[in-house]
């Protein structure tokens, strides 16, 4: 059979997306386990989840120095032995501290699996906070914190999340100089000790991890009687900023940073997922609209873009871009010119089917193998949902119209209802 090399390939629409299986069991004290089987290689990854967020510890700060410096030493090994530890098993490690979590992700052969378990098992119960690797990791993060505080779209950002949910909400809390006096490591240990113990986690594995798991993690993790972390500070009303338009000079900045956003609700709200549709048209993608006005059309920005951004008890949506100091203004007047013709014109239906055509590739991508997959079901649980949210996304992008996203861009894109931040020029 001869074939054409000239003829397109088949157009397909794609109607769902064929989620790798989930096996979800509880270790001998309850620490629930989810397991993503699938992959190729004998490579394993591990996401270890622990209740040791920004909004646990209160101020910030103290939640990323417990989780960066645990791996600066135990009380058997140095931080030296430990980066030799892992360099001679070709593994990785890292910690992210999130507003209500902390995670310890691990990525190894499996057939090193026991041995970085046994590792990451010691950094998690036995850290020593030595005084010097605590005095080093502090003064450079305050030369980071100094030499990012002088670029305008940190001040801008910084300034963003004050402005959307109030500079005393959790969410809105930022670092400050005030910080770096106030944090001792006693209170790096003392945060360490309520809230990094084995049987308050939760465990995410991904890839080929072989048939001894459940052995190896009970092992580490299934000894000692199951914690249920205390419920989380009551999180206070969002308290926006009476200004709507808020302005930090810089002199000598050759660039204005614009912020533009409104508070917003999380993925459980049934308006979430519309408004996925309207922000990629907006400025989602390369070919949005914010792109192809702002930055081709009026040559106002190198880049713009716009997100819809979920959060545990909140949410937000934001209007990111640095434009030339005397064209701040024409970038503004021409975002919110965009906002117009979305409440008033009808999106037409090539520029629709493009984006719907974008969103369900960026969805067959971010399910692309077991570690992404782990990675999306592990947020998904954070927020007591499953894969069931994305098929309905799948369901919903199929099947929008015109007439969709105009009544979402009337209900949504107000102009009054957003806040602007400026920083620079």
């Amino acid at each position: 059979m001869t074939k054409n090399i000239n003829a397109s390939p088949e157009f397909k629409t794609i109607e769902k997306i064929d989620f790798l299986p989930v096996q979800e069991f509880k270790l001998d004290n309850g620490v629930p386990v989810s397991i993503i089987k699938a992959g190729s290689q004998d490579v394993t990854k591990i996401d270890i989840e622990f209740p040791a967020g920004a909004i646990q510890a209160g101020i910030p700060l103290v939640a990323s120095t417990t989780a960066n410096l645990m791996q600066e030493g135990t009380k058997d090994k140095s931080s030296q032995q430990i980066s030799e530890t892992i360099d001679f098993h070709g593994a990785y490690l890292n910690t992210q501290t999130y507003h209500h979590h902390t995670i310890i992700t691990f990525l190894c052969l499996t057939s090193c699996l026991s041995e970085m378990l046994n590792l990451v098992h010691e950094i998690i119960t036995k850290p020593a906070f030595p005084k010097n690797e605590y005095e080093i990791y502090l003064h450079k993060k305050f030369e980071e914190f100094v030499f990012e505080s002088e670029k305008v779209k940190t001040m801008a950002t910084r300034l963003f999340g004050e402005t959307i949910f109030g500079p005393d909400h959790p969410y809105g809390r930022q670092l400050q100089k005030k910080h770096f006096e106030i944090i001792d490591i006693e209170q790096v240990k003392s945060f360490h000790h309520n809230h990094y113990r084995p049987e308050m986690a939760k465990i995410y594995v991904a890839g080929q991890p072989g048939d001894n798991l459940r052995e190896l993690l009970n092992r580490y993790f299934g000894q000692t009687p199951r914690c249920i972390p205390e419920d989380e500070s009551t999180i206070p009303p969002l308290s926006p900023s009476d200004e709507k338009m808020r302005i930090i000079r810089k002199e000598g900045a050759m660039q204005s940073a614009v912020r533009i956003g409104r508070p917003l609700f999380n993925n459980h709200h049934p308006d979430f997922i519309p408004l996925q549709v309207l922000n990629t048209i907006l400025g989602g993608y390369f070919g949005s609209r914010l792109m192809t006005t702002v930055r081709e059309e009026k040559g106002l920005t190198y880049g713009i873009g716009s997100f819809v951004m979920p959060l545990k008890h909140s949410g937000v949506w934001g209007i990111s871009s640095e434009v030339a100091g005397e064209r701040r203004d024409d970038a503004i007047n021409a975002i919110f010119d965009e906002f117009r013709k979305l409440r008033e014109e009808k999106v037409p239906d090539n520029e629709l089917e493009m984006v719907r055509n974008y969103m369900m590739g960026e969805l067959l991508r971010n399910f692309d193998g077991p570690f992404s997959t782990a990675d999306i079901y592990r947020t998904l649980k954070e927020y007591e949902m499953d894969f069931g949210f994305y098929q309905n996304m799948i369901d919903y992008v199929r099947n929008v119209s015109t007439n969709d996203i105009r009544e979402m861009a009337q209900k949504y894109l107000d102009p009054n209802d957003f806040w602007v931040v400026v920083a620079g020029v």
